[in-house]
């Protein structure tokens, strides 16, 4: 069965890429609550593990995480509605660090009063890494690892998803093995992410019982994202061709105080072997 972590896959595209560049980052991913009209403050730390020094140049930059992987974009091309770019500053800008050394990068969060649409920004704090050219080198290799900061307004920003376009199928190569396919959007105005989507898929022959379950993983939705998500199913070998129930039940929590979403889906299969 195939899993996809959900806030995993964001902290792992800056970590891998951080020990590449020989260096730590932290924090990876901040979660903040922010009412319009208010700020924070706080700092990134950058550490030079490596055994040469370099230079670290920072950048903000809004992103999406369509895959649940972010994608930053360039500013003359965010015209991602929910993107943040334009509310986190930081300073300095650029430090060189010795082996061994930290930087401190200081930086504040204005979530302005009137937000235009009215929900969640999207963030990251790019960090450059630049080795220095080794003598007779032909190509310096810039590294890039990213603190990313998910921000929400307040309880009236929450995620709201569909789920459209479901499919059931046996593999070509493998009959026993089912392949569940749907579209899931992300259509609210704020983040979903680990602790607020439980989701099982229970499997009934035809007379109701049931003849196994598994649990549906998904990853971190930004709002207005949109991707293909795929389950594998094994079916045991006692069961026989026949014409089966797949019955999905996910819960979608959304924040203190409000009513969760719920999905109940019933689609037969047949299933020959």
């Amino acid at each position: 069965m195939k899993s996809k972590a959900l806030l995993l896959n964001l902290i792992l595209l800056s970590s891998v890429a951080a020990f590449g560049a020989g260096i730590s980052l932290s924090p990876l991913v901040t979660e903040l609550v922010l009412p319009p009209g208010t700020a924070y403050t706080g700092a990134i730390y950058v550490t030079n593990t490596g055994d040469e020094p370099v230079t670290v140049e920072a950048q903000v930059l809004g992103f999406t995480a369509p895959e649940g992987i972010p994608q930053f974009l360039k500013p003359e091309e965010d015209t991602y509605p929910y993107s943040g770019r334009g509310l986190l500053t930081l300073e300095p800008t650029k430090q060189r660090l010795e082996p061994g050394e930290t930087a401190t990068f200081n930086y504040q969060v204005q979530m302005p009063e009137d937000l235009d649409p009215y929900g969640g920004r999207y963030v990251a704090a790019v960090f450059t890494v630049e080795p220095p050219a080794s003598e007779g080198a032909q190509v310096v290799i810039a590294a890039r690892v990213a603190s990313l900061f998910l921000i929400s307004p307040g309880t009236d920003a929450m995620p709201h998803l569909k789920i459209e376009a479901i499919s059931i199928r046996q593999s070509d190569v493998n009959p026993r093995q089912v392949i569940l396919e749907a579209t899931i959007t992300n259509d609210g105005n704020a983040h979903i992410s680990s602790g607020q989507i439980v989701g099982h898929v229970y499997v009934t022959d035809e007379d109701g019982y049931i003849v196994d379950d598994f649990q549906v993983w998904t990853h971190t939705m930004l709002p207005g994202n949109t991707y293909r998500h795929e389950e594998n199913w094994t079916v045991p070998e006692k069961l026989p061709s026949g014409t089966y129930q797949f019955n999905l039940d996910i819960l979608i929590f959304s924040p203190v105080g409000t009513e969760p979403q719920r999905y109940l889906i019933t689609m037969p299969v047949d299933l020959n072997f």
